[in-house]
């Protein structure tokens, strides 16, 4: 097993060697107490949880190890009709894992940070997201229930924290769920109707400017967190002292790496893009420390341009 020590040498190696800080992020988001501090701010099934209540409710977390499409995947192999679009970038799930809310009702949640791509991806996230979900569900079939005993299906969550939304979306948290609506006559919803047809949800956290008033509580933890450029210190200074997080060893050595790397493509850009000047240069830097997963809010303070102006540098050159 490597050492710290080692990490950190190759982490100020060049090349491709160096750790890509969407792994470091995703292993601190899978702390089970960040994890807790999450779905109490927006699961509504914890909000009147503890956190230390919660941690004791989730189980078999897992990171980027859990295929979207297994089942399909499994299928193309089978046929020899492989699609090398679904098996060579088939999506994983950043972190699954699944728990038990405080009414004793198993669901199952999945957390996906999407810190590597731009918020305007080409395509609406909120549509991903509901696929997730759907594969959520179907992925049930003979491990959750089999058959036709539909009445044992889990539910579920899709959980995207959003690094560099447009405008419009920083700083919000909203949900997206499936409701009742009566077309003809009125029917009063029972207890069990509900839980029976409120499998799908959505939570979009939208990260965002954190001088403003806005960027409080869930958000300002997760923006100090993954977006800020604050040294490691106060990252964990912040979420220790004001989120109540214990740094254990393994808590603060991800911190130290995830902001060493993002320092260490952060100079490099600004000594490759800012040496002459030129736009093409600082163009050709913009993608490759957006491609080395750091967060667009971030490339576009370093060369003091809007999140918007960098965004189309991206899509116009990807």
């Amino acid at each position: 097993m490597q050492t710290y020590e080692a990490d950190m040498i190759d982490l100020t190696s060049s090349g491709e060697n160096t750790p890509d800080l969407d792994s470091c992020c995703k292993k601190i988001m899978s702390s089970k107490l960040i994890i807790a501090k999450l779905l109490q701010a927006v699961v509504p099934e914890y909000t009147d949880s503890e956190p230390g209540d919660i941690v004791n409710m989730i189980n078999n977390v897992s990171v980027s190890e859990t295929p979207v499409d297994a089942d399909i995947a499994s299928v193309i192999q089978s046929e020899s009709t492989e699609d090398s679009s679904i098996m060579e970038g088939k999506r994983i799930y950043d972190i699954k894992f699944t728990a038990r809310t405080p009414q004793d009702r198993q669901i199952a949640l999945i957390i996906n940070l999407e810190i590597q791509n731009n918020f305007n991806a080409g395509y609406p996230l909120i549509k991903r997201a509901e696929y997730y979900c759907a594969r959520l569900i179907s992925g049930q079939l003979n491990t959750i229930f089999t058959g036709s005993h539909y009445e044992k299906i889990e539910k579920v969550y899709s959980i995207w924290i959003c690094t560099s939304p447009d405008e419009k979306h920083r700083n919000t948290i909203s949900l997206y769920k499936m409701n009742r609506y009566d077309l003809a006559g009125k029917y009063i919803d029972t207890k069990q109707d509900i839980l029976d047809y409120d499998l799908m949800n959505v939570i979009m956290v939208c990260l965002g400017d954190s001088h403003t008033n806005e960027c409080r509580g869930i958000i300002r933890m997760l923006h100090s967190l993954l977006v800020a450029e604050l040294p490691a210190s106060e990252k964990k200074r912040i979420v220790h002292e004001e989120y109540g997080i214990p740094i254990n060893k393994e808590f603060d050595k991800e911190v130290d790496v995830m902001c060493n790397i993002s320092s260490l493509y952060i100079n490099r850009g600004i000594e490759r893009g800012m040496e002459k000047g030129a736009l093409k240069e600082k163009m050709s830097v913009i993608l490759e420390m957006f491609k080395k997963d750091i967060p667009v809010q971030t490339i576009a303070d370093v060369f003091h341009l809007s999140v918007e102006e960098t965004e189309k540098i991206i899509s116009d050159n990807t």
